[in-house]
């Protein structure tokens, strides 16, 4: 039996046929039937890409949830929403062990296709500090998006970002160290999304924040893209499953150790 399932790649460094390339050679080894978006800002129009694949254009106001948003509309809008939804960005290129990263995720995909209930799978990462728990899931920890797998029902969850962002008032009108901003967020989460943009002496601070200035909408896309990770696994476990892809001493182990190597090998230059 072959599997169906689409793609949705936010590219900013890589062309859209590098990033199909990329994503193209994880996928060699697979028995399984494909539909691709490559989604960018530097993109004028959309484009076919061939084999499948087809390049979007996306506005940058939410960064890498631009991408994410447009294509997770492009696949309901054609009619592919029937089927698990991977989503990456470049960054798990770059920035981590794509390999790894990929199988650890994908081995999640059978059991996506029958779970019942909205589900994601990715790398799941602990609440360590000043909001422990999410307060939407009281889970105590959430997914992060470089890399991950939703169901049907857990897209549809996802589509529905914005609206919840409007609800919140994690909205582009107000900046981040006003009070509008984020008024209507639970009391922790809105300071714990505040000591990574806007406290200036907090040890949490976004470390880019540390090497160079942002203008203020800039740091509003930032704590949307922030706000809609966070918001989307809490919304998915209040109403259904998180799959972590590091869950358990073997699989965790599996990751931290080519994570470890990765970094090696970037500050090598290798």
């Amino acid at each position: 039996m072959t599997d169906s399932i689409a793609i949705v790649a936010c590219s900013y460094r890589f062309s859209p046929e590098e990033m199909m390339r990329r994503i193209q050679k994880l996928l060699a080894s697979q028995t399984v039937a494909v539909r691709g978006f490559v989604v960018s800002a530097q993109l004028e129009q959309e484009r076919e890409l061939g084999g499948g694949w087809t390049a979007l254009p996306t506005d940058n106001v939410d960064f890498d949830f631009s991408a994410y948003l447009t294509g997770a509309e492009a696949v309901a809008a054609r009619g592919l929403s029937d089927r698990p939804v991977l989503f990456l960005n470049d960054t798990m290129f770059t920035d981590h062990a794509a390999t790894a990263n990929f199988r650890a995720v994908w081995r999640q995909l059978g059991v996506l296709h029958e779970i019942e209930l909205p589900a994601m799978a990715g790398r799941a990462d602990p609440y360590t500090t000043i909001c422990l728990r999410s307060p939407w899931s009281g889970l105590d920890r959430y997914v992060t998006t470089f890399c991950f797998l939703l169901n049907p029902k857990a897209l549809g969850l996802m589509l529905r970002l914005r609206a919840f962002a409007a609800e919140d008032g994690v909205t582009h009108e107000h900046d981040i160290d006003t009070p509008g901003w984020g008024e209507r967020l639970p009391g922790a989460f809105r300071q714990f999304l505040k000591a990574n943009l806007a406290y200036r002496r907090s040890p949490y601070l976004w470390y880019r924040l540390r090497e160079g200035s942002y203008t203020p909408a800039q740091l509003r896309s930032k704590a949307r893209c922030i706000f809609f990770e966070h918001r989307l696994s809490g919304a998915i476990g209040e109403a259904g499953c998180l799959l972590p892809s590091n869950a358990g001493p073997r699989w965790s182990a599996y990751l931290a150790f080519h994570e470890r190597l990765h970094r090696v090998q970037r500050r090598l230059g290798l």
